[in-house]
């Protein structure tokens, strides 16, 4: 292989910096990585069955017939059978209802009135799945109880009204399997933070023993550097693949910590603690150490990849395809960010630059 360090090598830092560039305006400008219902809270349906399943017929059918806000479908094909994936975060004349009733409760005691006008006004919106029971006459606490119970009997039938329209829509009987998975808004909110406080965690825990380990400020700082680059490389991309932030992927962005972090050491170890050959012949040396561990790793993931795609296992399939972006970003970040900045540091130390 070809020693790419024997040149001017401190022309390869122009191309990671452009490409972290266009791996932020991918995660905060267009399109924007999102955040999953496990998050936000939301609604997940898996329709799986035998018949090949198109999700270009369903989605115009649920936007007409529902109001489902941030709507999302994906469709599988495989040997093992067909599917579609559906994500709302709420269906909005349920949620406006769910609103009012709570907002009815907070009122009864201090302003009853105001408290049925709410309950009313909850049963309005309710009554889009449900019968209006017609509850004017009633006192407030009543018509607050019925609110409550008018809720229950609009979320029981907006939930088999959807299965028959999804039955109905792709032409299905016995044959469909209807699974379904509920988050709350706050539960979201609560993994959304508890994800955040392990991720920073984590990331300041790396880099404590980073500097502890080096005790030089430079080479500790291209080490986190690399891993930013890396974990902003996989956010791109499932920010353009539209795999979304969950308690599936922020494992997964941690774990590629560890994976960046293990090729930074070994590059930084053998460059600055091992004399046994010149600096660029020991960074060539470790860059062909390093490719065959990130290329091994890169082959387990993607048959990994492959493997839970078609057997439609989509937890497995989104924590690889999160190892693989970041993986790729490693390469870049490694070879052609922190080798440069470590081979500069290393021959400026020994007099040679």
């Amino acid at each position: 292989m070809i020693n790419l360090y024997l040149g001017d090598y401190k022309r390869y830092l122009i191309f990671p910096a452009v490409l972290f560039a266009v791996f932020l305006f991918l995660i905060f400008v267009y399109p924007g990585v999102k955040p999953g219902i496990d998050l936000t809270g939301g609604t997940n349906i898996i329709v799986r069955s035998d018949a090949p399943l198109d999700k270009s017929l369903l989605e115009p059918v649920l936007r007409d017939k529902y109001s489902l806000s941030e709507l999302q479908l994906g469709s599988v094909s495989s040997p093992s059978g067909y599917g579609v994936f559906i994500q709302f975060s709420e269906e909005e004349n349920l949620a406006q209802a769910r609103a009012l009733l709570a907002q009815a409760k907070n009122q009864l005691e201090s302003s009853p009135e105001a408290a049925k006008a709410s309950a009313l006004e909850s049963i309005s919106f309710s009554s889009r799945y449900a019968p209006d029971p017609g509850a004017a006459s009633m006192s407030p606490p009543q018509a607050v109880d019925q609110a409550g119970v008018t809720l229950e009997e609009a979320e029981e039938s907006f939930q088999l009204d959807m299965q028959e329209t999804i039955r109905g829509t792709f032409g299905l009987g016995s044959e469909m399997r209807f699974q379904k998975r509920e988050i709350g808004p706050s539960l979201g909110e609560s993994f959304f933070s508890l994800g955040l406080t392990v991720s920073l965690m984590g990331f300041a825990l790396v880099i404590i023993v980073i500097f502890l380990f080096f005790r030089e400020v430079i080479p500790s700082a291209a080490v986190v550097l690399a891993v930013l680059f890396d974990i902003s490389g996989a956010l791109a991309l499932m920010s353009v693949f539209a795999i979304p932030l969950s308690l599936s992927t922020i494992p997964a962005l941690l774990m590629l910590i560890g994976y960046s972090v293990d090729t930074d050491l070994m590059l930084t170890t053998r460059l600055l603690k091992r004399k046994d050959a010149d600096t660029r012949e020991r960074a060539h040396g470790s860059m062909i150490t390093g490719l065959t561990m990130t290329l091994t790793t890169l082959a387990a993931l993607a048959a990994m990849l492959i493997m839970s795609y078609f057997g439609q296992i989509q937890v497995v399939f989104e924590i690889s395809a999160v190892l693989l972006f970041g993986l790729f970003a490693d390469i870049i970040s490694t070879w052609l960010m922190n080798a440069p900045v470590l081979l500069w540091y290393a021959e400026k130390k020994e007099g040679k630059a």
